[in-house]
């Protein structure tokens, strides 16, 4: 029995005893810790002035975690709560249709009752400035004036709005009102002419040959793609009985940085540059995106076609003022509060006061979760709607691009390019940090160069096939141990200095659209175990843990741009020579159990059904929690491709404090390095700011001289070899 079973026991509504483990609440209270315990409540007060001060709030949830199932219930309204822009109330439509609810719908007339109706200025139009607010219990947007000024259309209000410090809010209040407000809007945002495509949904060869797309393969890997739509289940930016999940800003920030660090390692094995972030909101973009066909969303605006191709862009397309409705409301996001906002976070890390943050940062780690929430509930997402509209500004009645929702934005090339943007927003903030200090964090413990190994799993299995019933720990201890302790054994026959990779094919069902058919090629690693020896100096037993990075040789010196892979605790009896031995497949990165075969690669994917059955019974916290365990980077994907050459990386075994982090000492199912705690009020299981030690910059920009004379550290050099097989093992 495995942990997946007991999930799928789960959500067939009965649970075995040996299954009560996972999903017994009293079984897993939350870890204590005052020190973030107490910060996460000043973040998430200094967050809601933040928000609050830009014209947005959260939308309080129901904490309820089932609900009867709601037959009613729609992939439209699915789509939305998986989607990015949570900003306000989640009813983000594109509905060509006003309703007195928040909920889509297709009817071709629109209805607004009385209780809903605003009282309109003269005009009809807001007045000159306009506040948002959102009751905890309603979805109704009230509007409030600050000004007597009232214009005569909405080109007139425009022209005279100069003050992009919240996108603008022009509340209708009926049907006349609506359509003419609909049709004067159609005039201001116009869209450009969409991409050429074939009856078959490509673009003609010459335009886009997806063949020819050295990175189509990585990008599009459906397992890697189901890891980053089930991180937006697993950590939504949702307040539940006035508590948000533990460093969700700080998780969201990390866990994309971590993605885009791997792309820009996937970049160079193939000679491409790493990614250029975006230089600003208005530079044409040069990159061009075509969907997979195969690749389908729901159609709001016509239910006749209840399946619809997600949008292509050519190539210099520029981001655009865009309108959208909401509720009974247009929302209209200009680039200038874009920019505005972009600036007053700059100005917010550079230590200065001003009108959006009042509040001024510290420069500590604690910080981190604030600016991250910042970054991501406001920039983040209005500009995810911006880019994912961009080929149709005027988004009403008009079907966006994969940019807007969780499911497929990594597909797009301008995804990392976006998402490198907002890291350098908080690789300024980490920057003003200074380097890291590790005087407080230097157990005393010796790990030298020579005392890591690498060894693939099949090789061992047959050097010593007896090993794998413990763990390869007896092994271990007699092959690098005892006498051999400080013999430098790295020319064994089954040690490796080289990780390997090759490329595969399968037969791929488009298990969350029309059940197509595609042959599609993925990359998979080479099995590996590794061994550490750790001598533990001193007489009392020490409690360590062992963190894990790599980094391609070129790029050793960017924080930014090393790989966390693992970290585990372990326990040394004083004076201890041990020999620690560690799997790849148990790594907190990737969601495990591993997904070593197609069948369990496919088990994460989010059907339509299920998303039914999610979305119908469990609220954010339920299917957060519910989903915990398939959330997780990839097996297949748990180190870069390399070349065939043999692409150059280091590794840092790098031993941290074991009692001044929270770092389970077990294994979980789920990756607890991305995914965070897997109850709703879990802490993370680290401490220590995420991405640490790399979480600060390195002294004189060196990361040679950052850890240099460091007794608890060990470099090594390796690399990372494309190879055309090898012997899996299960």
């Amino acid at each position: 029995m495995s942990d997946i079973d007991c999930y799928h026991q789960h959500l067939r509504g009965y649970v075995s005893e040996y299954c009560a483990q996972y999903y017994n609440e009293e079984d897993s209270s939350p870890i204590k810790n005052n020190y973030f315990e107490n910060n996460a409540k000043r973040d998430n007060n200094a967050l809601d002035e933040e928000l609050s001060n830009m014209g947005l709030v959260y939308l309080v949830k129901n904490s309820q975690q089932k609900r009867e199932p709601n037959p009613n219930k729609n992939k439209r309204s699915l789509k939305k709560r998986f989607a990015f822009n949570r900003k306000r109330d989640e009813t983000a439509s594109t509905s060509t249709t006003p309703t007195t609810s928040t909920t889509p719908t297709t009817s071709t007339t629109p209805t607004i009752s009385t209780a809903s109706a605003k009282t309109p200025t003269p005009s009809g139009l807001p007045t000159t400035t306009t506040s948002s607010k959102t009751n905890a219990t309603s979805t109704t947007t009230t509007t409030t004036a600050t000004s007597t000024a009232t214009y005569a259309s909405i080109h007139e209000y425009l022209n005279n709005y100069t003050v992009y410090n919240k996108p603008l809010i022009i509340p209708y209040n009926s049907t006349e009102q609506y359509n003419s407000y609909l049709s004067e809007l159609q005039t201001i945002f116009i869209n450009p002419p969409q991409a050429v495509l074939n009856a078959d949904g490509w673009p003609p060869k010459e335009i886009y040959d997806p063949a020819l797309d050295t990175l189509y393969w990585w990008r599009n890997d459906p397992v890697v793609n189901q890891h980053h739509e089930l991180w937006h289940v697993v950590m939504p930016s949702t307040i539940i009985d006035g508590v948000r999940k533990d460093r969700e800003g700080e998780n969201f920030i990390y866990m994309h940085r971590h993605m885009v660090s791997r792309y820009d390692a996937e970049r160079l094995g193939v000679g491409l540059e790493i990614v250029t972030a975006l230089p600003d909101y208005r530079t044409p973009i040069k990159e061009v995106f075509y969907p997979n066909p195969f690749l389908t969303q729901d159609n709001d605006s016509d239910a006749s076609t209840p399946r619809v191709w997600f949008v292509a862009r050519p190539a210099n397309e520029s981001m655009k003022d865009m309108v959208q409705v909401m509720g009974t409301s247009f929302y209209i996001y200009k680039l200038a509060f874009l920019e505005r906002t972009y600036q007053e976070i700059l100005k917010w890390i550079d230590h200065n006061y001003t009108e959006d943050h009042p509040v001024q940062l510290g420069w500590n780690d604690s910080e981190a979760n604030t600016l991250g929430s910042n970054v991501e509930l406001i920039l983040h997402n209005i500009g995810h709607s911006v880019l994912g509209y961009i080929m149709h500004p005027y988004s009403i009645g008009y079907p966006p691009s994969v940019l807007v929702g969780a499911r497929g934005g990594l597909r797009d090339p301008l995804f990392w390019r976006w998402h490198r943007h907002l890291d350098s927003i908080y690789l300024r903030f980490q920057n003003k940090l200074g380097p890291n200090n590790f005087s407080n964090d230097c157990p005393n413990v010796t790990i030298r160069t020579t005392d890591v190994f690498l060894a693939f799993t099949n090789v061992l299995l047959e050097t010593a096939p007896e090993g794998k019933a413990d763990g390869w720990q007896a092994f271990g201890d007699k092959t690098f141990g005892g006498d051999k302790f400080d013999t430098d054994l790295s020319n064994l026959t089954f040690v490796t200095t080289e990780l390997q990779t090759k490329m595969k094919n399968r037969t791929y069902t488009w298990l969350e659209d029309n059940f197509d058919k595609e042959n599609i090629t993925y990359v998979y690693p080479r099995d590996w175990q590794y061994f550490f020896r750790v001598e533990n100096n001193v007489g009392i037993t020490s409690i360590i843990t062992i963190r894990i990075f790599i980094v391609p040789s070129v790029l050793a010196n960017s924080t930014t741009h090393w790989i966390e892979l693992d970290k585990f605790k372990r326990a040394l009896k004083p004076y201890e020579k041990a020999v620690i031995p560690r799997a790849c497949d148990k790594a907190i990165v990737i969601r495990k159990p591993a997904q070593k075969n197609e069948t369990s690669m496919d088990s994460t994917a989010i059907t339509a059904e299920f998303r039914t059955y999610l979305t119908s019974n469990y609220d954010d916290k339920g299917a957060a929690e519910l989903e915990f365990c398939n959330c997780g980077w990839p097996y297949n994907m748990i180190i870069p491709r390399g070349t065939k050459e043999g692409m150059k990386f280091k590794m840092i075994i790098f031993i941290s404090d074991g009692l001044n982090d929270l770092v389970p000492t077990y294994d979980q199912c789920g990756s607890t390095l991305l995914c965070g705690g897997q109850k709703w009020t879990d802490k993370i299981p680290d401490s220590k700011p995420l991405g640490y030690p790399f979480n600060r910059p390195f002294k004189d920009n060196s990361f040679e001289k950052t850890f240099a004379g460091l007794n608890n550290v060990a470099i090594i050099d390796f690399t990372i070899k494309l190879v055309s097989n090898f012997t899996e093992v299960d």
